[in-house]
């Protein structure tokens, strides 16, 4: 649309006219016929009885010309006739399906036209108007509107405008239709107003978005919760006023009732992860994307308020994963009760119950091997890299060295992430023992140590490990540590260890069968007795307590 003042719209001239018009009648000297006759230099409209037509509207040729009341061609005018305003071109034309800026009168402005020549206006409770497959609102006085209107068709110039704003139009006066209002673009700084929907202050927010759809209407929420609707394959949500939610979504409560673990709920009080619609980016809702963010004050007012950030996954749907292990591009990764990424070690009852997490340094080794760990006698123990900005994905394997707070130790963990030997119940896996995912090495210095293996029956055994964890078996054996010490074997379980000067002998003597000292500088090589026979009683009084490895 082009719009020019009233002015520059027209240019045919009176000689115009008079060529179109070689069939009208003249006056004569003798009797006037009725019809369009020429006065002088103007044109006028004769009635049957001769007198001229004043205060109407006649044709010419397809077009329309208004006789004034003294009967003349009214041009270059902006008048009132029968309730409706109109325009005629400076020559006499009437303004038709056309725009015209009218300078004249209290309130100035552009001014349509329509087909039947009225200019649009507000009336009869018709606020927009289409013209050229664009939208566009007149006052009562029928001056087209710009910028914030309401509902009703008037101005709106409140300091925040867009609170009763139902449409916006630019300069050129067409409504935003199916498009997005930029607020900051004329109102840097934007707004010192809240949001009764989303809970925030505007100022906290980096823009301010609007959306009008196909009839030129402000999305806006009309209930307690966020209005949400796709557009353009994204999914976006609109607060009470209008403004795109750039943040998280609302949540019904979150609950305490596991103080370890609050977790958002719906309105039906069912678990349900809350939404982000993406400020940073477009402000759409996120599906299948990772989210580096701090929670909202109703998530946990200590992350956010101290702006304590964390990686956060939503699903397809947009919703935030949340008590949960779960696999994103074949690795796992667990998320506590809000959604937060969890890293480090992590207890969860099951698969979708979070329980508790700890950092690596949390704990000792005895922690591990007592069981001191809380939560762990119920919960299944996970590992998940404690790189927390690159990495968090669950570790598998028999031999994760993990920097726990009294030195560097090796762990185990199954293929489904969950520690070996865990709830406090010591298993044997790959020739080793685990306990709470620990594995039961022995000290470096010593070379060898002895684990407590608990069976069944409620009997204990005995057996001897390497710094490697790997369980040593033998039969009538005898192992060296690195102390000079010897560990007794029968069925591959430890009956004894001595600090003997030589290595004991497996024999029958006048005590029975086993391992016997030995003296060889002694006539009697034997005298000092048995060593070691009984795999469920050991002789153990000179075991260092570096090589009891959990009793």
């Amino acid at each position: 649309m082009k719009k020019k003042d009233k002015t520059l719209l027209t240019s045919v001239g009176v000689l115009a006219l008079i060529l179109s018009m070689g069939t009208v009648g003249t006056i004569s000297s003798s009797a006037a016929v009725p019809g369009w006759t020429k006065s002088g230099d103007e044109w006028m409209y004769l009635a049957d009885d001769g007198t001229p037509l004043t205060d109407v509207w006649r044709e010419s040729k397809g077009y329309m010309y208004y006789l004034d009341e003294s009967g003349k061609i009214l041009k270059d005018a902006f008048f009132t006739w029968k309730g409706d305003d109109y325009y005629v071109k400076e020559d006499g034309k009437m303004a038709k399906d056309e725009w015209a800026f009218i300078s004249e009168g209290e309130e100035p402005g552009w001014r349509y036209f329509g087909n039947d020549g009225s200019a649009y206006r507000r009336k009869n409770g018709i606020v927009v108007h289409n013209i050229d497959g664009k939208r566009y609102i007149f006052d009562e006085n029928g001056v087209m509107l710009t910028g914030w209107i309401d509902a009703t068709g008037n101005p709106v110039s409140d300091e925040d405008p867009f609170k009763e704003g139902m449409y916006f139009s630019y300069d050129d006066g067409a409504m935003l239709t199916d498009a997005w209002l930029d607020y900051y673009e004329n109102n840097a700084g934007g707004s010192n107003a809240d949001s009764l929907v989303t809970q925030r202050n505007y100022k906290d927010y980096d823009s301010m978005w609007f959306y009008f759809d196909a009839k030129s209407k402000k999305l806006k929420s009309t209930t307690d919760n966020p209005k949400q609707r796709d557009i353009n394959g994204g999914t976006y949500q609109f607060d009470e006023n209008g403004v795109l939610n750039p943040w998280w979504g609302n949540i019904a409560t979150v609950s305490n009732a596991n103080r370890s673990n609050p977790t958002t709920l719906n309105k039906d009080g069912k678990r349900e992860g809350t939404k982000y619609f993406n400020g940073s980016t477009n402000g759409s809702l996120s599906k299948n994307e990772w989210l580096w963010m701090y929670p909202s004050d109703e998530m946990s007012i200590e992350d956010a308020q101290s702006i304590e950030a964390s990686w956060w996954r939503t699903d397809d749907t947009g919703r935030v994963v949340t008590n949960s292990i779960r696999r994103v591009n074949d690795v796992y990764y667990a998320f506590d009760g809000l959604g937060r990424m969890q890293s480090g070690f992590v207890l969860f009852d099951g698969r979708h119950e979070f329980v508790a997490q700890y950092d690596v340094d949390a704990w000792k080794k005895e922690d591990f091997i007592e069981g001191n760990i809380y939560g762990v006698e119920r919960s299944d123990l996970y590992f998940f890299s404690n790189d927390e900005l690159n990495d968090g994905g669950m570790k598998t394997g028999h031999d994760i060295y993990i920097n726990i707070e009294d030195g560097t130790f090796a762990f185990g963990f199954g293929s489904n992430g969950k520690a070996i030997g865990g709830r406090n119940k010591m298993k044997l896996w790959n020739d080793s023992y685990y306990i709470n995912g620990l594995r039961l090495d022995a000290p470096e210095d010593l070379g060898y140590g002895v684990v407590k293996e608990t069976l069944p029956s409620g009997e204990h055994r005995y057996k001897l490990v390497n710094a490697s964890g790997k369980v040593i078996k033998g039969h009538k054996k005898v192992v060296r540590d690195s102390e000079g010490g010897y560990y007794m074997l029968l069925n591959n379980c430890v009956v004894g260890y001595t600090e003997d000067e030589y290595k004991p002998v497996y024999r029958t003597g006048t005590e029975g069968t086993g391992f016997y000292h030995y003296d060889k500088k002694e006539s009697d090589k034997y005298a000092r007795g048995l060593a070691g026979k009984a795999v469920e009683n050991p002789e153990f009084s000179d075991l260092p307590d570096d090589a009891r490895l959990n009793f």
